[in-house]
């Protein structure tokens, strides 16, 4: 399957980085890319994915910092949107 709905180019500019959810659970889960790259600070998503492995090489391209590709899960997702840690 194909990848869809990434981030532009543009938007990248203000972006941390990217964590990987499974994002069942969440409101913008779709069973057909369940795997999503949110940002670091506020969940926002950056991208769905079809599969894990995708996701993390997509997380990973935003940088060697260690949270990027790192594994979270819905809870934390939907507190850091509660209450972002900066960004837009």
């Amino acid at each position: 399957m194909k990848d869809t709905n990434k981030i532009s180019d543009e938007a990248l500019e203000n972006v941390n980085g990217g964590m990987i959810v499974y994002a069942e659970g969440l409101p913008e889960y779709d069973p057909f890319f369940p795997w999503e790259v949110v940002e670091n600070n506020n969940c926002r998503v950056l991208g769905k994915f079809s599969s894990k492995n995708d996701a993390i090489r997509f997380a990973k391209s935003f940088g060697p910092e260690s949270y990027n590709a790192q594994d979270t899960d819905i809870a934390t997702v939907l507190r850091l949107r509660a209450n972002p840690q900066g960004g837009g």
